[in-house]
């Protein structure tokens, strides 16, 4: 049997031999022995990510801002924070894992950065996870100017991610969302405060 798996090593590695590869393995992780089909599944995964590329398994991944409520805050406290809530839909026949977001919005004059690394947040194939907080930290300076700013609290925002299949990393891109809401949480105080400041100043 060795032998003859050597003779037709070749086929078995063609596009015929992987698509009927995966077909068996389909077939039989099917059964109801729990922990081989689990095993089964684990490579039938692997290999259909392998033959993809990463730019198509990229393109079957929606990673967005959640759409209910306003999503996008920034606290602009003593501990000044970006929070952001996403959602992801991944419609890959396999599952995924969220190893980093990485978030860069503008706002008025000002852009900023932030990342979140995650403990392999994972996402199982053909489903949606809409409860993902990507957080980071402001500076005083950036609390400050989003503080004085005047006009309506809108920005862009480039949301980037590293993610995991079953056989590599894929990079993810998301770029200039424009017109996003955002929610100032106590932007009233650090402008009280600015504004005492300035007084003092001017004494």
């Amino acid at each position: 049997m060795f032998e003859e798996l050597l003779n037709n090593i070749e086929w078995l590695f063609s596009g015929l031999g992987v698509v009927i590869g995966i077909a068996a393995l389909n077939f039989i992780r099917k059964l109801k022995f729990s922990a081989p089909a689990k095993f089964l599944t684990h490579i039938s995964e692997y290999l259909v990510s392998l033959f993809r590329s990463s730019e198509d398994i990229a393109k079957n991944v929606d990673l967005d801002l959640r759409p209910r409520n306003t999503p996008f805050e920034l606290w602009l406290h003593e501990l000044p924070r970006i929070q952001a809530w996403l959602k992801v839909i991944n419609l890959n026949p396999f599952s995924l894992s969220i190893k980093n977001i990485s978030l860069e919005f503008g706002y008025g004059g000002l852009t900023a950065k932030s990342k979140t690394d995650f403990h392999d947040l994972k996402v199982e194939k053909y489903s949606v996870h809409d409860g993902i907080l990507a957080e980071g930290d402001l500076t005083g300076e950036q609390a400050d100017y989003i503080a004085k700013y005047q006009d309506n609290p809108q920005c862009r925002i480039t949301i980037r991610a590293t993610l995991k299949s079953p056989s590599k990393e894929i990079s993810y891109e998301n770029s200039w969302l424009e017109g996003v809401p955002v929610r100032l949480v106590n932007d009233q105080q650090r402008k009280a405060r600015l504004l005492v400041e300035k007084i003092g100043e001017n004494a």
